[in-house]
């Protein structure tokens, strides 16, 4: 169990929502340049999710826009994050979980519990894909400039499973493919329990002042207690994480019913036994 608090840095690619999101779930807005990362620590005893290791892929250019600039972003760095991005593997829709419908899927804060209920509820024993899998079928579009802020649009229907699973620059709420395996050796699984679902004010002032304007594009703080379960030497292992998610979805009235878009930031904080 990792003893101190372990949060993910922003990344730089959503730079602009993170700092939305940041003014709320901390209390200061400065770190909005933090970039390649988004999450916090990962929800279990076990570290999150390695950035996909692929064949080198061509580092692309990607010119700075006023969002990079005004946060002071450095494009050698905006490259390698993209690069990253470009390098990790296609994920297919095709999970055996199941898919958030019913009055779940048409209510925001709902959703937001929903998602995060199923993320988070891992069994190690079954393969990781489907959870992955299962966040990219849960995936939803948006072109909101800061939502998606400098992610390529040809690498736009990645980031849904990027944002829960790299590594680069912290733990993930899926964790890597190493510690998975280390987890599944014993018969580890998780459960959830959903503390709070919140709006963030800073992302409501933002659209009120127009700074957000795709009408379906919304974003939730949820708080949730994961417990771990683990056995080891014969002996039964319970420990709890305190864990919260900053959270995009896009929904109505752009589409029919919410669909995930990213994950921003990530925190879990060791609670020991429950």
């Amino acid at each position: 169990m990792h003893r101190y608090p372990r949060r993910r840095i922003p990344s730089r690619l959503v730079v602009a929502s993170a700092m939305i999101l940041t003014l709320l779930a901390a209390s200061t807005v400065m770190a909005v340049s933090l970039l390649s990362g988004r999450h916090g620590p990962s929800p279990k005893t076990a570290p999150p999710v390695p950035a996909a290791t692929a064949p080198a892929a061509t580092t692309p250019t990607v010119e700075p826009t006023d969002q990079a600039a005004q946060t002071g972003i450095r494009k050698p760095e905006l490259d390698a994050d993209v690069a990253r991005l470009r390098a990790a593997p296609k994920v297919t829709s095709d999970s055996p979980l199941p898919r958030i419908t019913g009055d779940s899927a048409r209510q925001p804060d709902l959703y937001a519990a929903a998602f995060t209920t199923q993320l988070l509820t891992q069994d190690y024993r079954r393969p990781r894909e489907a959870w992955v899998s299962w966040v990219q079928a849960e995936s939803a579009h948006t072109d909101e400039p800061l939502v998606i802020g400098l992610v390529p649009p040809e690498l736009r229907d990645r980031w849904a499973a990027f944002s829960v699973t790299d590594t680069s620059d912290g733990p993930a709420p899926i964790p890597t493919t190493q510690e998975w395996a280390k987890l599944a050796a014993q018969a580890g699984r998780t459960s959830v329990r959903i503390q709070r679902v919140t709006e963030p004010m800073a992302w409501t002032n933002a659209v009120e002042a127009g700074r957000i304007t795709d009408p379906g594009i919304t974003a939730r703080i949820v708080s949730a207690v994961v417990t771990l379960t683990t056995v080891v030497d014969g002996h039964t292992r319970t420990t709890a994480t305190s864990v919260e998610l900053g959270l995009e979805f896009e929904g109505p009235p752009t589409r029919g019913q919410w669909g995930f878009v990213g994950a921003v930031t990530y925190t879990a904080i060791p609670m020991g036994q429950p």
